[in-house]
């Protein structure tokens, strides 16, 4: 379990299973539990509801905790089926086909998912839905993936959202709603993992629909979390009139390339007029070298740019830096100095990580330094340092962390973490390692 979920800076409402549960309430009885807001002893639940059918997801993190609920819910209830889904089902299903999981759906298709249940529910054995992976004979037969069309995904039941909202927030950004506006990312960052999903395919939602979701979303505060909200400006500039025309006044978040803001300053000064208050930017680094190294297609002069046209709208940037195994002492001390003397309040460096299936993980995973995917949080090594000992680099990365932490805090950032609040997320997290018997 990572520092951010015990602290609880950083959780959101889950998007993928609120977009299955109309399918679901379709087809029969439905529960929705999240084992992240969830304080219900999980065994509890299973056995108050005998679910004939339990779908879980989860991301790579997390495969013990989803191996734990599968687990439970074949001593619970022996017959039930266990569909595995998700991102993590769809680009790494192999991993998943353990025992005691019956389907591996790698899609994100709502109706093929329908199709599945009402198969189940009519005790046939599915057969022709794209990406499934079913046992039969104690293997699994794989059925070839193909993305699907997202603007037929339904728009997703959020009727739970109010009793949970004091979980979902993004640091100081609070009672947070979720929204995805597309899938994939065009670009080739060869460390993304995001780029793979769909098929490697990106694709945009018709406007329509995603202003007729917005306009019933919960909450006044919005988190895009589409892998790169800002790729065209058309689109954008057509979201924001549909903004101003159907009179939907919320505070945004979204992910941006630099290249782009920097690109677009009046475009982007509208967007802070609009509502937008922290962009996520995918910085990465400071040295050209290594930008260049990684696929990026930015530089150092692209990144200060873009500080300087969210400095002057008087919004914030969430700056994503990497740490690279191959610092130096030198280059801790610099991503700070670079932070300080650039205005960031919020800075979050992770440690680089290959990923599976990026090019990043084909290239190095032979050098892996471990293969429990609970330390690929990207806080922790995977790979050999270069310049000094695995200790001392991890000490200059808590270090770096918490300088930069206190830095934004001495601007004003951070300031919803006072003793209470901490006391509150750890009795949360303990209540929530509890549920889960």
């Amino acid at each position: 379990m990572d520092l951010m979920t015990v602290f609880g800076g950083i959780t959101c409402e889950p998007l993928e299973l609120e977009t299955l549960l109309p399918v679901c309430r379709q087809v029969g009885r439905t529960e929705l539990y999240d084992g992240i807001t969830e304080e219900r002893r999980f065994t509890d639940v299973l056995l108050a509801f005998r679910p004939d059918v339990m779908a879980l997801t989860g991301y790579l993190t997390q495969e013990r905790e989803m191996a734990e609920y599968i687990r439970l819910t074949k001593r619970a209830c022996p017959a039930c089926t266990v569909i595995v889904g998700g991102v993590h089902a769809q680009l790494n299903y192999r991993r998943l086909c353990w025992p005691g999981v019956d389907y591996v759906f790698r899609t994100e298709s709502a109706d093929w998912f329908r199709g599945l249940l009402e198969a189940l529910d009519r005790g046939e054995m599915p057969r022709g839905i794209p990406g499934l992976c079913r046992r039969e004979g104690g293997r699994f037969v794989e059925t070839p993936y193909e993305p699907c069309d997202i603007d037929t995904l339904p728009r997703p039941d959020r009727s739970g959202w109010a009793e949970r909202a004091d979980w979902f927030r993004y640091l100081d950004f609070a009672r947070l709603s979720t929204l995805k506006t597309a899938v994939s990312c065009p670009f080739r960052c060869e460390f993304c993992y995001g780029r793979n999903l769909h098929g490697g395919r990106y694709q945009p939602r018709r406007l329509e629909l995603v202003m007729e979701e917005l306009e019933e979303v919960p909450g006044d505060t919005v988190f895009i979390v589409d892998s790169d909200f800002l790729l065209e400006g058309t689109r954008v500039e057509a979201f924001l009139d549909a903004l101003e025309e159907r009179g939907i006044r919320k505070t945004f978040l979204c992910y941006g390339r630099a290249d782009f803001i920097a690109g677009h300053p009046a475009l982007t000064a509208r967007l802070c007029r609009c509502g937008f208050r922290l962009f996520l930017v995918g910085l990465e680094g400071i040295r050209d070298q290594r930008l260049e190294a990684w696929n990026k297609g930015t530089t150092r002069e692209i990144n200060e740019a873009c500080l300087q046209v969210l400095n002057a709208c008087g919004a914030d940037c969430m700056g994503l830096l990497l740490a690279d195994p191959d610092f130096t002492a030198a280059d801790f001390q610099a991503l700070y100095r670079w932070a300080k003397e650039h205005g960031l309040r919020y800075t979050s460096v992770q440690v680089l990580t290959p990923i599976p299936p990026t090019p990043l993980y084909e290239r190095k995973k032979g050098e892996l330094l471990s293969n429990d995917l609970r330390q690929w949080d990207l806080a922790h090594l995977l790979l050999e340092p270069v310049h000094m000992g695995r200790r001392v680099f991890m000490l200059r990365y808590y270090w770096l962390m918490a300088r930069l932490v206190l830095l934004g805090w001495r601007r004003g950032a951070y300031h919803f973490v006072t003793p209470a609040y901490l006391g509150r997320a750890v009795g949360r997290w303990r209540r929530r390692r509890a549920a889960l018997r």
